[in-house]
């Protein structure tokens, strides 16, 4: 997969991704399906239509081929066990193009919509990446009524072909005692409440990690 993507997107590179909202009509799009992504990117451009990332979709904005459309302005919200409150927030359509959806709320029922095979009774299911009436629903919608300022960043893609070229300097870090540990933390957090593991591992590390 990580070939793959590669190869369709270009490979991964360090990339700062916003995390603030910009203001105008907006689309959500949720999961890990790159080729959903841009799909949609291609039949939203010139359309004045924002389109944000959700969840494990975030590293989207590390490939060349997609970041490369201007109007994939940022990240919202977390992670997917978060979406019954981040995606009634959200003031525009959202797709979740693979399996982490969760039983969809009534205030966001009517603009949620599943795509390959994800499905949840009483959410509509786009066919062939067809996303003709996302686009009309994010026309419909609010949408952000001002940028956020300062804005917020997050920086992702350091994939293993951006990483490895730097094993020298890390090795002689460690070596400094500038870094003292190294930890790759490869799983996710639960949806019920108490189950945030990860999330605060990565919190109590020392800056030195």
């Amino acid at each position: 997969l990580d070939e793959a993507h590669a190869n369709t997107f270009g490979a991964p590179e360090p990339t700062e991704v916003k995390v603030t909202a910009t203001k105008g009509k907006c689309i959500l799009v949720s999961g890990h399906d790159l080729v959903d992504l841009e799909a949609l990117l291609k039949q939203t451009e010139g359309k004045g239509i924002n389109v944000y990332t959700h969840g494990e979709m975030l590293p989207a904005h590390s490939y060349p081929g997609l970041k490369k459309y201007p109007h994939l302005v940022g990240n919202y919200g977390t992670a997917w066990q978060n979406q019954k409150f981040e995606f009634a927030g959200f003031p525009g359509p959202i797709i979740v193009t693979t399996n982490c959806i969760l039983e969809p709320r009534r205030m966001y029922r009517d603009r949620i919509y599943s795509i390959n095979e994800v499905g949840v009774s009483g959410v509509k299911h786009l066919q062939n990446r067809d996303f003709t009436e996302v686009i009309e629903k994010a026309q419909s919608c609010k949408g952000f009524p001002k940028t956020i300022e300062p804005a917020g960043y997050h920086t992702v893609g350091f994939n293993h072909r951006a990483v490895l070229p730097m094993a020298g300097d890390v090795i002689d870090a460690v070596q400094k005692g500038i870094i003292s540990r190294i930890f790759l933390i490869g799983g996710c957090d639960g949806s019920q409440f108490d189950r945030n593991y990860f999330t605060e591992l990565a919190e109590e590390l020392p800056d030195d990690t």
